[in-house]
């Protein structure tokens, strides 16, 4: 186990068990991110899905698991890896106990392949209790931000689950949550439209103390800026995620 990894193993079988079955993964594609100490790896293979494999980035793990184990896990940086690739292109479910310190970068890696390819099923992931009441957030509050918005765009999110720090080793200093991300049928924002959104969201929430008038003058042409005049006095947070995706479909990269 190794600090830099993010590492925080669970210990609680029942809690384990609770996760996996919030999916639907009875013969279905399973990516797991993060072996650990298998809680999460022996209740996937037992719910029998089409194909399952779990990345798993720490090498020193490998004398842990036992032969048959191994079969499952590619030892490979979850950043790196390519999902579609080793799925053939099929559909995916992501199960995950998520390494705190990458997590929402693994999020916005999945955002855009959802985005691109369209292909993952649903989300089962656990994730550090504040970066999970930031995804869920509503608008309105201080909480509320870019990765809520990008995540809106592309899955219905709900909150399944707090895991307390005691049911891991190491023991963390914040609890945990689960969420279960389950797909659109069909996106809020068009495929060529996901860059522009992160740009947006990124400027408006940057300061996000700021009022947005000058933010408006900046992206968009005079033209436009009547249909959003209303807005003006107030800040990001006031803006619910269907004016950012229309923001996303009207402004051109350039105007950053």
């Amino acid at each position: 186990m190794k600090k830099r990894f993010g590492q925080n193993f669970l210990n609680n079988d029942l809690i384990a068990s609770k996760i996996v079955e919030f999916g639907n993964i009875k013969r279905q594609n399973v990516i797991e991110i993060g072996s650990g100490n298998l809680a999460l790896t022996k209740i996937i293979k037992y719910h029998k899905p089409k194909k399952f494999i779990s990345v798993e980035i720490d090498n020193s793990l490998k004398k842990n698991y036992s032969e048959i184990d191994l079969q499952n896990i590619i030892f490979d940086d979850a950043l790196k890896f390519d999902e579609l690739k080793y799925f053939n292109n099929e559909n995916f479910t992501i199960i995950s106990n998520l390494p705190f310190n990458i997590s929402s970068k693994l999020l916005t890696k999945w955002i855009f392949i959802q985005n691109n390819y369209g292909c993952i099923n649903e989300m089962i992931l656990m994730f550090q209790k504040e970066l999970a009441d930031r995804i869920i957030a509503k608008f309105n509050t201080k909480k509320y931000g870019r990765l809520t918005i990008l995540c809106k765009g592309f899955f219905n999110i709900e909150n399944c689950l707090t895991v307390t720090k005691d049911n891991f080793f190491p023991k963390p200093k914040v609890d945990a949550t689960v969420l279960r991300f389950k797909r659109l049928k069909k996106n809020k924002i068009d495929k060529n439209d996901l860059k522009k959104l992160e740009k947006i969201t990124s400027f408006f929430f940057n300061k996000r103390r700021k009022k947005n008038k000058k933010k408006f003058e900046k992206i968009l042409s005079e033209d436009k800026l009547n249909n959003f005049e209303k807005y003006f006095q107030l800040r990001a947070e006031n803006l619910n995620e269907e004016i950012y995706f229309k923001l996303s479909k009207i402004i051109k990269l350039k105007n950053f």
